[in-house]
């Protein structure tokens, strides 16, 4: 009898257990939420070094990659990004002037480009966004934002930005420089997208 009664108690407590959620078997989302902040690095992508940032978002996908989209807010972003200003209507294409502080040793240059936006499309689940340098004082500019869908409620922002001046610099510099430059607009945007500030440490 007793055993029975047991039986029933622990299927009774397995029952009210919340079900587990997708975002709690992701790895990226673990290691976001165990971090509790914006994770940020840099990778190699093909030939060049980018910087690389993370960040949990508490709002809904959809609703994410429609403020990133929202190139006239850049500039609310942070306050390196307060030159942002949309210049150009291409078509379904947008071009973003900005001025980049950019910091090499104990100098620091203003450094101008014009990102070319493509319109924000779905590969997949996710929503990409992508822009590239067409004019200014950068060999070579690239930026990608992809919003990932976590569940209904949340979503994991990721930026990759690439910026290779023209001016000679040790790569240690331009790496510290993209990192921070992707962790800054991340989160910019996360903020701003989910209308409070700070990182999210649950969902």
């Amino acid at each position: 009898m007793r055993s029975t009664i047991f039986r029933s108690i622990l299927v009774l407590a397995v029952l009210s257990l919340p079900a587990v959620a997708y975002a709690d078997q992701d790895p990226q989302v673990t290691k976001l939420l165990e971090a509790k902040k914006t994770l940020h690095w840099n990778q190699q992508i093909g030939q060049n070094r980018y910087g690389h940032a993370e960040s949990l978002v508490d709002a809904p996908a959809d609703a994410v990659a429609k403020k990133a989209s929202e190139f006239n807010h850049y500039k609310e972003l942070h306050r390196k990004f307060a030159s942002a200003r949309v210049i150009n209507k291409d078509g379904d294409k947008t071009d973003v002037y900005m001025r980049y502080p950019v910091k090499i040793g104990p100098m620091t240059f203003e450094l101008m480009e014009v990102m070319r936006f493509d319109p924000m499309k779905r590969v997949g689940a996710n929503y990409v966004l992508e822009g590239r340098g067409i004019k200014g004082d950068m060999k070579e500019g690239h930026t990608v934002i992809t919003v990932k869908p976590v569940d209904d409620r949340h979503s994991i922002l990721i930026v990759d930005v690439l910026l290779v001046p023209q001016i000679p610099a040790p790569q240690s510099f331009i790496d510290e420089e993209l990192r921070d430059g992707a962790f800054d607009f991340a989160n910019g945007l996360r903020d701003r997208a989910q209308e409070k500030p700070g990182a999210i440490a649950s969902l």
